[in-house]
């Protein structure tokens, strides 16, 4: 229990300095227009528009200001955008789960196919298979997920016409096929980067794992060796995965923005896209706050899952 509250205190700090700078950055310097375009949002006239500036907090200092705008932020209210005049929590609720599913499958499939590389390249170290594994990962390192983004569309889109080019978001229940159609080439396009990290990690890990002597007294016990490798192996050796997964979450969701520009997905990245160049700036703000308390929450639920996959952690920490 203490353990979660601190993880949660050091939660609310990070979460409270971010969305600081971000409301620093944002606003300082550009009070004036904040105001104009909010006033003119609502046809406000000179004097409701004093007001409105007075009511943000952009009449003040910035820690006053920045104050005003937790406090409405607590309570739901992000502010209203300046070009759909729509509140910035709704354009987010609308826009974030497509983002969110995007990621969310990028992640299960790079899991899904790097997960049995990694143990059968680190079981097969050594081997042509290994050398091919290892080589194919070094390959999908170094192309950027715009670059294969472009790649996919061409060849599998414009050439083969397997997929679309322009996503068009199907739900799951109503049309299953078209759903994984629409999200297959942006899904493979964020995907492939984070399985080449993934690969490498592992075998790294479990080549040591397996010189351990709990293995090799498994061995010697005769026990299968698809048992040695995922009971006794894969385990131990997920620590490194397991916090790269957190890591990665900040580059996946810059891989997001990039790729929803590609294949034209109306998910949180165009938002934020769209209003920096309108300088929307509470619909940036309030993306901010929202890919921020997410990073950091999923970072301590990997940090908390330490202890699932080695329960050895808990007496540590109990210690501690």
């Amino acid at each position: 229990m203490t353990l979660v509250l601190g993880k949660l205190a050091r939660l609310v700090g990070v979460l409270l300095i971010v969305t600081f700078l971000a409301y620093a950055v944002l606003s300082a310097g550009n009070s004036d227009d904040i105001a104009v375009a909010t006033s003119a949002g609502i046809g406000a006239s000179s004097q409701q528009a004093a007001q409105i500036k007075h009511d943000l907090g952009l009449d003040d200092n910035v820690v006053v200001g920045y104050g005003k705008w937790l406090g409405r932020a607590l309570h739901g209210d992000l502010g209203r955008s300046f070009a759909s005049h729509q509140p910035v929590s709704k354009l987010l609720k609308d826009r974030l789960p497509i983002s969110l599913r995007l990621m969310i499958y990028a992640q299960l499939v790079a899991l899904l196919l790097a997960l049995p590389l990694g143990v059968l390249a680190a079981h097969k170290a050594g081997s042509r298979l290994d050398g091919i594994i290892t080589t194919s990962s070094f390959g999908m390192l170094a192309v950027p997920s715009f670059v294969l983004g472009v790649l996919a569309v061409y060849l599998f889109a414009l050439k083969l016409h397997w997929f679309p080019a322009i996503h068009n978001d199907v739900a799951f229940f109503k049309d299953p096929v078209e759903h994984v159609r629409q999200f297959f080439l942006p899904t493979m396009t964020l995907a492939l980067g984070l399985v080449a990290v993934y690969v490498r990690l592992l075998r790294s890990d479990m080549v040591a794992t397996l010189q351990e002597d709990y293995v090799s007294v498994a061995r010697a016990k005769g026990l299968p060796t698809w048992h040695i490798l995922i009971r006794h192996a894969l385990r131990p050796s997920s620590f490194s995965l397991m916090t790269v997964f957190g890591i990665t979450i900040g580059q996946l969701i810059g891989g997001t923005i990039l790729v929803e520009q590609i294949f034209d997905i109306d998910g949180l990245g165009s938002a934020i896209i769209q209003a920096i160049y309108q300088r929307d700036y509470f619909v940036v703000q309030g993306a901010v706050a929202v890919i921020c308390a997410a990073y950091v929450l999923v970072n301590v639920a990997v940090d908390l899952l330490y202890t699932v996959l080695d329960p050895r952690l808990r007496h540590v920490r109990a210690l501690a």
